[in-house]
């Protein structure tokens, strides 16, 4: 823990950011989506703002914008090759720029002419979803890409200019279980991001996930620490996305030890364990992606 508490201030100058409200999400495909995925099941889509059209997209995005709020995630269910058609939605991005907010976007395992039609449509920020196993991806998203089509991805996006590419890291996606985690951390080693992001999976009721235990939180710390070790100059966020409770708690408390610099949503335990290891808490209390 010292030495993973000495790469984080030599790299990040003792700070530790914490995001107090995230960007609001917009569903491109309001509640449908062609999968059916095991750890989802359509259920994560009712969190979302429904605008499947490009009216009501750019409709929802003048909404955010009066209230003060300067970014949005572009999210929604995905095709059958795992994407999420953005591609379908490029002049109202172009427009969604005109209007000064910060387009951020779930893009799953684009091609290339996917990644050129939404970098060129105005994309700032790209979250690809990372995957270190292709039976995780077939048992868990149904599907036959493989980590390598994640990998490629990511290389069209930075090919064609993203400004940030920020991968978000799953833990637990195969059933709760550490799988292909640590084969994902090989991806991530072969391309140039801005930020990791890690997500803990939710076992959430109605899914093939219901009744699981979430990862235990030191396994998670493990996993963090290798992050770490691999990139000690790269951001590594905890994403909003992690169960609640005395989990999260303890989640945060290991997460912070264990080299994240970055946090979503910090519970009361992130705040005393910054404050206890002497780190910097830079709060950012309006609305902001923790890929920033």
């Amino acid at each position: 823990m010292n030495e993973t508490l000495s790469l984080l201030r030599e790299n990040f100058g003792n700070e530790v950011k914490f995001y107090m409200r995230a960007y609001p999400p917009i569903s491109l495909t309001a509640r449908s989506c062609k999968l059916s995925c095991k750890h989802c099941n359509k259920i994560y889509l009712r969190h979302m703002i429904p605008a499947e059209t490009p009216e009501k997209l750019l409709s929802v995005c003048e909404m955010i914008r009066n209230k003060g709020i300067d970014g949005i995630v572009l999210s929604g269910g995905s095709e059958l090759d795992g994407t999420v058609p953005l591609y379908r939605f490029s002049d109202s991005m172009r427009k969604i720029k005109e209007m000064g907010l910060t387009i951020n976007a779930h893009t799953g395992p684009v091609n290339e002419k996917q990644a050129r039609d939404i970098l060129m449509a105005g994309l700032d920020c790209a979250m690809v979803d990372v995957i270190g196993s292709k039976e995780t991806i077939r048992n868990v998203l149904g599907l036959n890409f493989s980590p390598r089509d994640i990998e490629n991805a990511m290389k069209f996006l930075r090919k064609y200019g993203i400004k940030n590419l920020s991968p978000h890291l799953i833990v637990g996606l195969d059933y709760c279980e550490l799988k292909h985690e640590f084969k994902a951390i090989k991806i991530l080693q072969k391309v140039k991001v801005e930020n990791i992001v890690i997500v803990i999976i939710i076992p959430t009721e109605g899914t093939e996930f219901q009744g699981l235990e979430p990862p235990p939180v030191e396994d998670i710390g493990s996993l963090i620490s290798e992050m770490r070790d691999k990139f000690p100059e790269t951001n590594i966020s905890l994403s909003c996305v992690r169960p609640g409770g005395k989990y999260r708690e303890r989640l945060d408390e290991i997460a912070l030890k264990s080299g994240v610099n970055k946090i979503a949503i910090p519970s009361r335990s992130a705040f005393n364990t910054a404050r206890k290891l002497g780190l910097k808490i830079k709060i950012y209390r309006k609305n902001r992606c923790c890929s920033w």
